[in-house]
């Protein structure tokens, strides 16, 4: 921090909780409506201690006599800076449909989504604990969440992945 002047520090959602309960920082259990517990939010009692252990240090080494200068983003609110529109409550309605479709049907343990254009029920066995993959190749699944979320298109034509890593079945299986 010293030598190059700025760090980035990215704390996962849940990151911390012994830590913070170690440090007499978590509270009395919460639970939400469903009757989950509800984890203590780390980011605002990092930033805290990384100001109370850093500040006088960086005050003692920096020529400027500056201590630290923090900046904590709640990534809460940066999901999504835009209202929803027409085609994402659309999106929302049809999985809605598809969920209570399936669960009358008598499934369980699934997820709705579209796969290669194919509204599905797929398994929770099969996405859970996998990392998600998207196939830009196909421009008709990029190009919709570009245009849905209002994103510039940063798609180039260099695509270094091995073919493996692409999931492009209901299945698992992978291409």
């Amino acid at each position: 921090l010293v030598e190059h002047d700025k760090a980035v520090v990215v704390v996962a959602e849940g990151a911390g909780q012994i830590l913070m309960s170690e440090m007499g920082a978590s509270g009395e259990v919460v639970k939400d409506a469903s009757g989950n517990v509800l984890l203590d939010d780390v980011g605002p009692w990092l930033s805290k201690q990384l100001k109370k252990r850093l500040d006088e240090r960086l005050k003692e080494s920096s020529i400027y006599g500056d201590g630290l200068t923090l900046k904590y983003i709640d990534p809460s609110y940066m999901v999504r800076g835009i209202p929803p529109n027409t085609a994402d409550n659309l999106y929302c309605l049809q999985l809605a449909h598809n969920a209570v479709h399936g669960a009358m049907a008598g499934f369980s343990s699934f997820i709705v989504g579209s796969i290669n254009t194919r509204e599905c029920y797929v398994p929770i066995e099969l996405v859970a604990n996998k990392r998600n993959v998207i196939d830009t190749s196909h421009q008709s699944l990029w190009e919709y969440v570009v245009f849905a979320t209002g994103q510039p298109s940063f798609q180039t034509n260099d695509d270094k992945r091995d073919a493996k890593d692409i999931i492009t079945t209901a299945s698992g299986g992978v291409c």
